[in-house]
């Protein structure tokens, strides 16, 4: 595991995108089932009016990093070793926040029925 998250290869970069992706479809998903709850609140302000409108939340939290992160996948094949080391440590600093906040959506999952 350790080894996973030091490797700055191409393709371990590329896994790691796709797993950060997943982390932020199921960061709005969670969020959105929450939200309907009406026991929590979207903690973000932007979000929380992105959130109102079906179309907005899909772009924004679909569409849009799926383009960024295939457009950073793109550029990082010409780019410096150094480079690809910085990308690889920001998203992994990235991971770990989505972990964390997907963790936290669970704890809400978890302390709901007590509510």
């Amino acid at each position: 595991m350790f080894q996973f998250i030091k490797q700055s290869s191409l393709s371990t970069i590329k896994i790691k995108l796709i797993i950060l992706y997943i982390l932020n479809i199921s960061d709005i998903l969670l969020t959105l089932i929450l939200v309907r709850t009406g026991l929590i609140i979207e903690a973000n302000p932007v979000m929380a009016s992105i959130i109102e409108n079906s179309f907005a939340t899909f772009f924004v939290k679909g569409i849009i990093p799926a383009l960024l992160f295939i457009y950073l996948y793109y550029r990082l094949q010409s780019a410096t070793p150094k480079m690809i080391k910085l990308t690889n440590f920001c998203i992994f600093i990235l991971l770990g926040f989505y972990f964390f906040i997907n963790c936290l959506h669970l704890l809400w999952f978890i302390l709901l029925p007590y509510f």
